[in-house]
């Protein structure tokens, strides 16, 4: 028979194991609300930065669509320059392609100079392609007198001409490729049919008249696909097979 204090000392022993057990319960389930929060906490921020980066990402999608197409419009202004000169929309209008190149880069149009993105056009049963977009690196024109820069065309006269565009990247426009170049503003009509490519600027007292040369032509790979939406390849586009509504007053501008 147990002796009344050892039952009373075992009454006690139960009821404090009775209370702490639930404590800890309580203290586990709120180290455990407590993580999952932190975690959940983690998940949202997680979410958040997702949620962010899909906006940024879309944004930057947009920006650099609306650079292509600030391109095409600063080349439709150009063109529209070029036709109000009578012998040169004579000249545009014989044209088999062109290649507008709306500012030259680096503030001047100097040897060797760099940097000066546009577009190209193919002319195709009558009627002009889209734009498909370039990267010229660099331009030599001979002994020069200065200039500040400017917009720079290059008319395809010949299909060679054209077809160089086709061939891949960092190309070149001279006489080491097969192509002669002739300056418009040389003021020279009979030179004009001498040459697979007639370049022009507006660019006053820019050339001597001398050996004119481009070299590392390359396509625009992120223009050409922020323009179309989706990879391209600029020899589909001067086929005539890619095409896009925003086009339509730069190929007007075109067809005057």
């Amino acid at each position: 028979m147990l002796h009344s204090s050892t039952i009373r000392l075992a009454a006690v022993l139960l009821g404090t194991t009775l209370m702490v057990a639930p404590a800890f319960a309580t203290g586990n389930g709120t180290t455990a609300a407590n993580s999952m929060n932190r975690t959940g906490g983690h998940a949202a921020a997680a979410g958040n930065t997702t949620t962010g980066a899909a906006p940024a990402t879309a944004t930057k999608a947009r920006a650099d669509k609306s650079d292509a197409q600030q391109l095409v419009a600063e080349a439709t202004a150009e063109v529209k320059k070029m036709s109000a000169d009578p012998q040169l929309k004579k000249l545009l209008a014989k044209a088999k392609g062109v290649y507008l190149v709306p500012e030259f880069g680096r503030g001047a149009l100097v040897i060797g100079g760099r940097g000066g993105a546009g577009v190209v056009l193919a002319r195709k049963d009558g009627k002009w392609t889209d734009p498909a977009f370039y990267d010229m690196g660099g331009i030599s024109i001979g002994a020069q007198a200065g200039g500040s820069g400017g917009a720079i065309a290059f008319l395809l006269m010949s299909q060679g001409a054209v077809d160089a565009f086709k061939s891949g990247n960092k190309f070149s426009l001279n006489a080491g490729a097969g192509l002669s170049i002739v300056d418009y503003s040389a003021n020279s009509q009979a030179s004009w049919g001498k040459g697979d490519i007639v370049m022009w600027s507006d660019t006053k007292g820019a050339y001597a008249g001398a050996t004119i040369s481009v070299s590392d032509v390359n396509w625009a790979d992120g223009n050409n696909m922020a323009y179309y939406g989706r990879k391209v390849d600029p020899s589909k586009i001067l086929a005539g097979d890619v095409t896009s509504p925003d086009a339509a007053n730069l190929k007007a501008a075109l067809q005057g």
